[in-house]
């Protein structure tokens, strides 16, 4: 009697979680909604895929074959097969690494990028991933072992930005029995087992004494991560309501955060990485963190440091920003009537109702035609009216022109390569001013303001 009242308790409690994972999913996801599902083949991401099945008819299965085991190719195949039988659209990716060295880093990068560019590509709602309840309990555990910061600690998100995780509402055994139960073929990565992998270690020998402890641990955790992840929020709207950070560009007035606590200048600096997060990858650990507070509170105008894919920070004087480092191509244009790059547009007109360093115009008996667009070199000098040759690298430091914008500034010469204008920075002795006549006039519009410079 008492195994029937244990075994009747079990199924029950299995009943209540999988209701949880089916009641998240409703309150996220309509019928007709595209989502990718991340799916490797093995027992995590075959239940996510199957519970799939009953909620949306558009689904897009993201495959990643890394190549590593015997057994890749031959899962790559069941999983294409399975999406064929049951009519979902499957994009597989097969990645290989030269180097195995970081192998864990390089290929979760590459897994997110794929999943990403497909969000895009069938303009999905959300990508879902299959970490569950025992994979929760785990990444907590651990970041707290190594030391993490606090939107470290709540471990793993139901819900971050486009990625939902449904099945933390329930455990591996969940996952094993609804396979089971609706006889769905899987298969297991023997390295899960292997004792060097430390994540294994915790499965192996901590998961099941807290298990042992409390059936329903995994729900504790969860609400754990929650609890975290609502102290998060509040001191993240605490920043948003100082008005620390730009958000339409993405950057931090130091002159603000400097006036807050380190906590503070860290969680604005952590809130601005989330923000790049919500559509690219950014890997930022605790040391680099710890450099990027440094470069915030620095003494130094102008600082920059680079980070990971394509990205760097900068101080520019009273902007700290994260952005993808510009990449300028050298260039040497003879100039018709218009020319543009990714921040300016210069452009010939008939006549312009201003007199400032937006506009120049010039006397073509003055100068050696064509007029050259060119970018900026090392050592380029400007004659200014009244003032002399001065370097245009100290203009532009002058001008606390922001260092990375520097390298894209077109500067304006004459064929003898006399500089004639760094637009809307400073004219040369060439300009001949609004009361005289003069037979070109060159306008500069810069983009990112939608002005002219």
């Amino acid at each position: 009697m008492e195994k029937n009242t244990c075994k009747t308790k079990k199924i029950w409690y299995y009943n209540n979680r999988m209701n949880d994972v089916i009641n998240f999913l409703n309150e996220k996801i309509n019928k007709d909604d595209c989502v990718i599902v991340a799916c490797s083949g093995g027992p995590d991401s075959m239940c996510l895929l199957s519970l799939m099945l009953k909620k949306t008819n558009n689904i897009v299965c993201a495959h990643v074959n890394h190549n590593i085991r015997s057994q890749s190719l031959e899962e790559y195949h069941y999983v294409e097969n399975f999406c064929k039988e049951h009519n979902i659209i499957f994009e597989g990716l097969n990645i290989r690494f030269e180097n195995t060295s970081n192998f864990e880093n390089n290929a979760r990068k590459k897994r997110y990028e794929f999943f990403l560019e497909l969000k895009e590509k069938y303009n999905a709602k959300y990508i879902l991933t299959a970490h569950h309840g025992d994979d929760l309990i785990e990444t907590v555990l651990m970041r707290i072992a190594r030391g993490s910061k606090l939107s470290g600690y709540l471990g793993i998100k139901k819900e971050n930005n486009i990625f939902l995780r449904p099945l933390l509402y329930i455990t591996k055994e969940d996952i094993y029995k609804y396979l089971n139960d609706n006889n769905i073929k899987y298969y297991i990565d023997q390295t899960n087992y292997e004792e060097y992998h430390q994540r294994n270690r915790y499965r192996k020998v901590i998961l099941p004494f807290l298990k042992n402890e409390d059936k329903n641990v995994h729900r504790k955790y969860l609400k754990f991560s929650e609890e975290l992840e609502s102290y998060d929020n509040f001191v993240n709207e605490y920043i948003k309501k100082l008005g620390l950070i730009n958000f339409s560009k993405n950057y931090i007035y130091i002159d603000k955060v400097k006036k807050e606590s380190k906590f503070i200048r860290k969680k604005a600096i952590e809130l601005l990485i989330k923000i790049i997060q919500e559509n690219d990858i950014l890997e930022v650990n605790d040391n680099v963190l710890l450099d990027l507070v440094n470069v915030l509170s620095s003494s130094k105008s102008n600082i920059e440091i680079s980070l990971n894919n394509g990205y760097i920070a900068q101080k520019n004087y009273n902007i700290f920003i994260i952005t993808k480092k510009l990449i300028v191509d050298n260039y040497y244009i003879p100039f018709d009537s218009y020319f543009e790059n990714s921040d300016y547009i210069i452009k010939k007109v008939e006549n312009v109702d201003i007199n400032s360093n937006y506009v120049i115009r010039l006397n073509s008996n003055d100068i050696s035609l064509p007029i050259i667009i060119r970018s900026r070199k090392d050592g380029d000098k400007i004659y200014v009216k009244n003032l002399g040759f001065k370097k245009i690298k100290d203009i532009l430091i002058n001008e606390k022109v922001n260092i990375n914008k520097r390298k894209n500034i077109p500067i304006i010469t004459d064929s003898k390569n006399n500089i004639l204008w760094i637009p809307g920075i400073k004219k040369s002795k060439f300009d001949i001013g609004k009361d005289k006549n003069c037979d070109i006039i060159l306008l500069c519009e810069r983009k990112e303001e939608n002005e002219k410079c």
